[in-house]
């Protein structure tokens, strides 16, 4: 058996690594809110929400999903 190759990641611009920054600020503002209105999102929803900082999606398919799940 093959060992496993770990392969480094990618380095992020200065301009990506403001993006990610940015993605987090709007993430951790909304959860702030959302827990302070008394309502705990789910791990499916953190989830999304990281995909979103990651930038795999946009913020259109974050609030798509969000309102999916919560049967909005």
């Amino acid at each position: 058996m093959a060992a496993a190759q770990i392969l480094p990641l990618p380095k992020l611009s200065s301009a990506d690594e403001q993006q990610r920054a940015e993605r987090r600020r709007i993430v951790d503002s909304a959860l702030g809110t959302t827990l302070a209105e008394g309502v705990s999102p789910g791990p499916e929803v953190l989830a999304m929400a990281e995909r979103y900082v990651a930038g795999e999606i946009t913020m259109l398919e974050l609030g798509t999903v969000v309102r999916s799940m919560s049967g909005l």
